[in-house]
């Protein structure tokens, strides 16, 4: 992978850019994962996601929203573009203070690795990890 630094403030939209969340400093953490769940929602083989301070994210635009109860019994809130579907942000209940950010939204091939896949036991077999990306079996 490159190395490369980020520039912020940066915007993520959804496919029609109705909704777009703007941050202005790097995420707290990135992640991936390949829980059902994520594979189901992102219609990939696993999600991408990059977590912000809330403090530091604006969104914009109206936004539905999904939430279901994960394995550890707590929320896990999709928010996604009523008009084109495409899911922008998410927000976790084990994290309140922070509001996730679907990388791909942000249509940047130089984004940051994630540090972290979850789930990697339900990860697709021919998916392998990328150096200096661990892997946790569940989450």
């Amino acid at each position: 992978m490159a190395e490369s630094t980020p520039n912020y403030p940066k915007t993520a939209a959804c496919t029609c850019g109705a909704l777009t969340v703007s941050v202005t400093a790097p995420p707290v953490s990135i992640h991936a994962c390949a829980c059902l769940e994520c594979q189901r929602r992102s219609g990939s083989v696993f999600s991408c996601t990059a977590f912000y301070a809330r403090a530091d994210a604006t969104v914009r635009g109206a936004f539905k929203s999904h939430r279901r109860v994960a394995e550890s019994g707590r929320f896990n809130e999709s928010n996604f573009c009523p008009e084109c579907g495409c899911t922008v942000f998410s927000r976790l209940e084990a994290w309140p203070d922070v509001i996730g950010v679907t990388i791909g939204c942000f249509a940047d091939p130089a984004f940051e690795q994630p540090g972290t896949l979850y789930w990697s036991s339900r990860r697709h077999g021919w998916l392998a990890t990328p150096p200096g990306v661990a892997t946790v079996e569940r989450q």
